[in-house]
């Protein structure tokens, strides 16, 4: 399909909301950069961006036919308008969209704010296609609602706990429980939370073994089977994340609040 097409395609599918679509037309590598939120999206990723924003979308786009052809691919403005404005009559402001191209499909995708004339297209473009070239562009998608979803069900997991004690469980293992990605899982603990992956998974599994510890009685508590019921793989990791999160040895502990 031609320049045009595809851009006409990649609206059409974004006021109806369709995911699938939108994804067809992308390339396996494709990106899409926001320039309201500040926010960058790629690869996996892309079709939970996109859910995430249309749960909260509430307007239609129309493009205008005055494209301006550029080096990779093309940029273009548009109008949008309200949904139920569906004659398209009250524009409520105009925006632009630079997209690049490969082997027919798109590459990247900049969404800008703003009500360009046609010559700033090239210069928005020019942007654009450094946006997408910058190794550390913010949140890679993540929104404050998402993340907050992250959040919450990390919280849930700690609760319930199961999750945490299975001695193998690895980082791709918590973001497919998390249902999220492993790119935002790490963010939510890094940025969010200032953890680690690790610190963050011994931490649960110390508080399940002070659990353990309190509720066993002191001839029967042997620090290597609680270890092992926690999710530890040795005694000296149980008793290093047991300092860590109470700042006390797992004999302190015993003393201090067994029965």
């Amino acid at each position: 399909m031609d320049r045009e097409e595809l851009v006409d395609r990649y609206f059409s599918a974004w006021n109806q909301k369709s995911v699938s679509d939108l994804l067809r037309l992308m390339h396996p590598q494709a990106s899409y950069y926001d320039a309201f939120w500040g926010e960058t999206c790629s690869g996996s990723d892309l079709s939970k961006y996109f859910d995430t924003n249309f749960e909260l979308e509430s307007r239609w786009y129309r493009p205008n036919n005055d494209f301006v052809i550029t080096i990779n691919g093309l940029a273009v403005r548009y109008e949008a308008f309200k949904c139920d404005d569906a004659d398209g009559l009250m524009p409520i402001f105009n925006g632009a969209e630079v997209f690049t191209l490969s082997d027919g499909l798109i590459m990247t995708v900049s969404d800008f704010y703003c009500d360009p004339t046609t010559a700033d297209l090239i210069d928005i473009a020019a942007l654009a296609e450094g946006r997408h070239g910058r190794a550390d562009v913010v949140k890679q998608g993540l929104g404050t609602k998402f993340s907050n979803q992250i959040k919450r069900r990390l919280a849930k997991a700690a609760r319930e706990i199961t999750v945490f004690l299975d001695p193998a469980l690895t980082v791709t293992k918590l973001a497919a429980y998390m249902d999220c990605s492993v790119m935002h899982l790490f963010y939510v603990l890094e940025e969010e939370k200032n953890t680690t992956f690790l610190e963050f998974v011994n931490e649960c599994r110390a508080r399940y073994a002070s659990t353990l510890l309190v509720e066993t009685s002191d001839d029967e508590i042997r620090f290597d089977r609680i270890a092992e019921q926690s999710g530890f793989e040795s005694v000296a990791e149980f008793s290093k994340a047991l300092q860590a999160t109470f700042g006390m040895s797992a004999d302190e502990y015993v003393q201090k609040f067994s029965k």
